[in-house]
């Protein structure tokens, strides 16, 4: 596989420059025009290259050490705002500090379905989601990423309606209230109905509002076959946070059971998969996208089994996590952390 080097990054800029021309944007409108860029009050000018990890203070302190300047952290049973007490919640923030390291967004994604069939079961998903945004806001993040939900055998556009109320009366108020942005990952699966551009359309239609955007991930569209550099630019002005993940299609096994059966696709570290790294990025920065660019390491050639509950990242995880951090880094400025 042939790696992207600077000749390669410069033509990339070219064509999403070319793109935005074809828009009616001259050069550099498109950063100075993005309502979806996040506000950041320590003025960076530049996206956050971070990892998601569960917490635990060894897995900050290494992501510090490996160079990145943040981390994403998704819920689990400690990491919950519902389990941690105050003490408890200062000392996670304190750890943060003592390892030079942000928490730029938490994950709140599993057992938050939003627009459940259930009655009981909605109601208290909205409710929690919205002690989601309280939590990430006492942690001093801009932004929360989510699922859309999922209801079995409802159609997709009365799944849109549901998700876009539940958005507009409950979520937004909390949003403008704390100054925060949400918004979920397109990966699919069957609690996340909307991961496809169509139905995006169709949500941003009736959730005009900003803080509504997306947690942007490549990876999941090249295994469906839908162009993430050009779905980037087209919704630039939402995204509010990006997972980084590769994919890479496994020809001689596609050939042999084709896009229904198994094994012709895996998750990858970034630049170890077929996705046009420099021209994402371009698109991003010529956005001026703020938020965090997140690593999400789900590549099993780089990693060892039984890491989750242990205090630290094994080696090869940690390998993966380098690697991924040299690539990513050498298209984005200096960290300015």
């Amino acid at each position: 596989m042939k790696r992207p080097g600077r000749r390669d990054f410069l033509k990339a800029a070219g064509v999403t420059a070319a793109a935005g021309a074809a828009k009616g944007l001259k050069a550099g409108e498109g950063r100075v025009a993005n309502p979806g860029a996040d506000s950041d009050p320590s003025g960076e000018k530049y996206p956050k290259l971070s990892i998601i990890t569960p917490y635990s203070p060894a897995k900050l302190a290494f992501a510090a050490s490996a160079g990145y300047e943040g981390v994403v952290i998704p819920l689990d049973d400690f990491f919950d705002p519902d389990k941690l007490s105050d003490s408890q919640i200062d000392q996670i923030l304190a750890t943060a500090r003592d390892a030079r390291i942000r928490i730029i967004s938490i994950e709140c994604m599993w057992g938050l379905n939003h627009i459940a069939k259930d009655a009981t079961e909605r109601k208290n998903a909205r409710a929690k989601f919205v002690r989601c945004l309280e939590f990430g806001h006492r942690l001093g993040c801009k932004f929360v990423g989510t699922f859309t939900g999922g209801a079995e055998g409802a159609k997709p556009d009365d799944q849109v309606k549901e998700l876009a109320a539940a958005i507009n009366e409950d979520y937004l108020p909390a949003c403008e209230k704390l100054d925060m942005k949400f918004g979920p990952e397109n990966y699919p699966c069957p609690v996340n109905f909307a991961t496809v551009p169509a139905l995006w359309e169709k949500l941003f239609e009736l959730v005009p509002n900003h803080r509504f955007g997306l947690e942007y991930d490549p990876s999941h569209f090249v295994r469906q076959y839908i162009d993430p550099i050009q779905t980037a630019w087209h919704f630039r002005d939402r995204i509010h946070g990006v997972h980084a993940k590769d994919t890479e299609i496994i020809q001689p096994v596609l050939q042999q059971v084709g896009i229904h059966g198994e094994n012709w696709w895996r998750y990858r570290i970034p630049g170890q998969g077929l996705i046009d790294w420099p021209a994402f990025l371009t698109v991003l920065l010529q956005v001026g996208f703020k938020g965090g660019i997140a690593v999400e390491h789900e590549d099993d050639f780089w990693d060892a089994p039984g890491w989750n509950d242990k205090a630290d990242f094994p080696q090869a995880r940690k390998d993966g996590f380098i690697l991924a951090q040299r690539f990513l880094r050498q298209f984005l400025p200096g960290r300015l952390a």
